[in-house]
């Protein structure tokens, strides 16, 4: 799903969405870019995504000595072979759902605090290592992407299609 500038039901919904402001944001219907724009295509904190990919190496960075020799030989073998040896910032690690849950506790539909028991962390660092890797695994969204889509971002000719709609 993604906003599509020939679709009528997208046209209403982001129109709708600008001229009623439902969650008092601002939008400015006459100040295109910093009047709707902005304000739409701004990440918040309120709306978080699960990551597609993750750098492999930013695990093993954020990852205690405390919290690595807590765990079980079993799942230090397993840390190190998926995180194998990717450079730090190539997000080319594949999050399943498995993959998440294990470090974060989350599913790929599920973000924030709330599941941290279902990760293999041990109880004394549970708490500070499901946080950090929500960190690697999660990102604000913005409201564009809560309405339209993962990735969605309104541009010009969207908000004016919008608008004259």
């Amino acid at each position: 799903m993604s906003f599509d500038r020939n679709d009528p039901d997208d046209l209403l919904a982001l129109k709708t969405e600008v001229n009623t402001d439902p969650n008092a944001y601002g939008y400015d219907p006459e100040t295109t870019q910093a009047g709707v724009l902005d304000i739409i295509n701004l990440p918040r904190a309120e709306f978080v995504f699960s990551k597609d990919k993750v750098a492999a190496a930013q695990i093993r960075t954020a990852t205690t000595y405390d919290a690595y020799n807590n765990l079980v030989i079993d799942e230090q073998e397993w840390i190190r072979w998926v995180t194998g040896s990717n450079g730090f910032d190539d997000e080319t690690t594949i999050v399943t759902d498995d993959f998440k849950v294990q470090f974060t506790g989350n599913t790929l539909a599920q973000t924030g605090a709330g599941n941290e028991t279902n990760s293999f962390w041990a109880t004394a660092n549970r708490t500070e290592m499901t946080a950090a890797m929500r960190l690697i695994f999660e990102r604000p969204g913005s409201r564009a992407e809560d309405l339209f889509g993962l990735g969605t971002i309104i541009t010009r000719d969207d908000w004016f299609a919008a608008r004259d709609s």
